[in-house]
């Protein structure tokens, strides 16, 4: 190598250049004239015809974001969809219970039929039975009647046979005997013609005779019944009344038992009523019950996701130096406010924001609030 400090031959040392000496101050200028180069090029371009003039842009100062897009980012979203879901549907089942209509007690059609087959079957033991009894009394009395008066019946009868009997005896007799009353010589169609004569008044006899009995068997019947039934007609005519009587008092035991059966009905049906409006109160206390729980769930759990994502909003803001972070679109205030307009005039719940000195930090702040599952520090995903 050489040596920096050695000498001319003559033996004095030789001076150092200008290079090493001012090495740093020349670096320093050719750059500083560079630049000055560049910048008055830009200058240059920049006033030429036909070129803009390049505008430098502020930085914006808030930042703008989607807030559903990012709670439904966050890990516990779906969870709380679940639980809005459930409180819908005990909002629903809460006012199903409201449309119930309201029970009427009516007293019950209580149906006739059985208790009118119950009065027609006990009547008809009654009047049976007693018709029963009477005809077997009615033939007792026949029966004696007749023992009683039958010898007399039947002396009538033969006396209308013994009317009779002697003329008719006689016809036969003549009848059986005629060829030997006659001549051998007496004609035959003499003979005939006399025994067609003969029999004759025979046959007038006994249609005579027979006509007589059937009329005296016929006045005795009649006189039979006339007895049993001077015997049995004031007997028929009370049992005819206690029958009737019977049958309206049948009748009203029916109706007596009809109604204390459509009474029964009554008060098991209003008892009824009764149980039913309180496990519908008990119900609806149920049901309420359950929403406030469940809407203290769902208050928990949508201030722990807000709280995470305000935590995010917060370290993107410090990042890109953002004053404050507005969720897009904004809840106007005056939605909540307690004033009964009309619906045309009722103002928007949400209004977009519209500003020039905003940026959209909707999906960084979605990366950050999607990654709450995975970090240990933020990650409060079902505590909540």
């Amino acid at each position: 190598m050489d040596n920096p400090d050695k000498t001319t031959p003559s033996g004095t040392p030789k001076k150092p250049s200008l290079w090493k000496t001012k090495r740093k101050e020349i670096l320093l200028g050719s750059a500083i004239a560079i630049g000055l180069v560049f910048l008055g090029a830009w200058g240059i371009r920049a006033l030429m015809p036909g070129h803009e003039a390049v505008k430098e842009t502020a930085a914006a100062s808030i930042g703008l974001v989607d807030m559903q897009k990012v709670m439904e980012a966050h890990p516990d979203y779906e969870k709380l969809q679940t639980l809005q879901k459930e409180y819908k549907s005990l909002e629903l089942s809460l006012k199903d219970t409201e449309k119930l209509p309201e029970m009427q007690v009516e007293p019950p059609a209580v149906e006739s039929k059985p208790f009118d087959d119950s009065v027609w079957q006990k009547n008809a033991q009654t009047v049976i039975g007693g018709r029963t009894e009477l005809e077997r009394e009615a033939k007792k009395v026949e029966k004696a009647y007749r023992e009683a008066h039958e010898a007399e019946y039947e002396s009538r009868r033969k006396a209308v046979d013994e009317d009779y009997q002697n003329a008719i005896l006689n016809l036969n007799i003549k009848i059986d005997n005629q060829k030997a009353m006659h001549h051998p010589w007496t004609k035959q169609q003499d003979l005939d013609e006399e025994r067609a004569g003969w029999e004759n008044q025979r046959a007038l006899l006994q249609e005579e005779r027979g006509m007589r009995q059937q009329q005296l068997a016929k006045e005795w019947e009649r006189e039979v019944n006339d007895y049993v039934q001077s015997v049995m007609g004031p007997k028929l005519a009370a049992w005819r009344e206690q029958a009737k009587n019977s049958l309206s008092q049948q009748k009203s035991a029916a109706v007596l038992k009809q109604s204390e059966a459509q009474q029964r009905d009554t008060a098991a049906m209003q008892q009824q009523m009764q149980m039913t409006a309180a496990q519908k109160l008990q119900q609806r206390a149920q049901i309420k019950e359950m929403m406030a729980q469940k809407a203290e769930e769902i208050q928990a759990l949508d201030t722990h996701i807000r709280n995470d994502i305000s935590g995010r909003a917060a370290k993107i803001a410090i990042l890109h130096h953002f004053t404050m972070i507005l969720a897009n679109p904004a809840e106007d205030l005056a939605f909540k406010l307690p004033v009964d307009l009309p619906a045309s005039m009722k103002p928007e719940r949400f209004m977009p924001v519209i500003g020039s000195d905003t940026e959209d930090v909707t999906d960084e702040l979605v990366s950050e609030v999607s990654t709450l599952g995975d970090d240990g520090a933020d990650g409060l995903s079902g505590n909540s």
